[in-house]
């Protein structure tokens, strides 16, 4: 099955070692790529002697440290170029996957009828995190579908996908540089549905733990996500929510051919869906955001971006 995983690390070292050993014992089938940006060395030394998990196939590379989000940026960038795979897995070192979920998965994606896809998203407790939506997002058109996934919004993060998807989405987010990181989680889920259908199942796939956050050198990642309204409200908001909107809107229009303009106001006027009961303050908002004007300049390298990719455009 042409499938690898994208392991990405930044310390949290027992996690590493937690997962890396419990693969190793159920002799994990895929390769895994293992981008590691902590400081915690050894981690390093012992992912480099495969003979401590002679069960598994995988690759390690050193970055140097995420000291900032631009840093991990580039990690980013650098390692999704690294996978030679066509379908890919982005994952975290707190999360157990479930192999067959894997195989259902890929096997959901070798019809071509979806771009991404994932099963049941658990807590530890095996409850299932992404209940109040459980519908696949389908739509003719990149920007039907960023509406849907405005009004039914789950997070894609470790959607199984087509690497070249995954490689465009942190090359295009690496050029957009936010610095916050729920538009980076944003960014992610709205690019795996422009890009195609994101399926949505019910069978067994990933259990996800509670854990502590990244820390940046500006401070826990945790602080990145406040209360919604207060997120809205914050100095940072205007600019930041512009880059999502290039990111999303420079896609969108790359995809269904139409305008970037087009693309720009598609996302801008559906994006109060997500968050109804703040409809009024969105709309003030997204109003300023834009009268600060946006970045073409930016746009069109991540336009170029998907061109050199050969991401596919929609038949009009």
């Amino acid at each position: 099955m042409n499938f690898s995983i994208l392991l990405v690390l930044k310390d949290r070292s027992h996690y590493t070692m937690r997962l890396m050993n419990k693969w190793n014992a159920e002799k994990f089938p895929y390769k895994i790529w293992i981008a590691d940006g902590g400081q915690d060395y050894r981690v390093e030394l012992a992912l480099l002697n495969k003979q401590n998990f002679e069960n598994l196939n995988y690759e390690y590379i050193r970055y140097p440290f995420d000291a900032t989000l631009e840093d991990f940026y580039k990690k980013m960038a650098s390692a999704t170029m690294k996978i030679d795979t066509d379908t890919t897995l982005l994952m975290d070192n707190d999360d157990f996957i479930d192999v067959d979920g894997i195989n259902k998965c890929v096997e959901i994606l070798d019809d071509h009828s979806y771009c991404s896809a994932r099963g049941l998203m658990q807590d530890m407790q095996g409850n299932n995190m992404y209940s109040l939506y459980p519908d696949s997002i389908i739509g003719d058109s990149a920007a039907e579908r960023v509406v849907k996934q405005t009004q039914k919004f789950h997070s894609n993060w470790h959607n199984v996908a087509r690497t070249k998807y995954i490689q465009a989405m942190w090359k295009i987010i690496q050029v957009a540089n936010p610095q916050n990181f729920r538009i980076v989680e944003q960014s992610t889920c709205y690019l795996n549905t422009v890009f195609g259908n994101s399926y949505r199942g019910d069978f067994p796939w990933m259990h996800h733990e509670y854990s502590q956050r990244i820390q940046l050198s500006s401070g826990d990642l945790g602080a990145h996500f406040p209360a919604q309204e207060s997120w809205i409200n914050s100095n940072y908001w205007l600019e930041e929510f512009n880059k999502l909107t290039e990111i999303v809107g420079a896609a969108i229009s790359y995809h269904d051919q139409i305008p970037i303009e087009e693309g720009l106001k598609i996302f801008r006027e559906c994006y109060h869906f997500k968050l109804p009961d703040l409809k009024d303050l969105l709309d003030t908002r997204i109003s300023q955001a834009f009268d600060l004007g946006y970045n073409y300049n930016k746009i069109d390298q991540m336009l170029q971006i998907m061109t050199d990719l050969n991401i596919e455009k929609a038949e009009r």
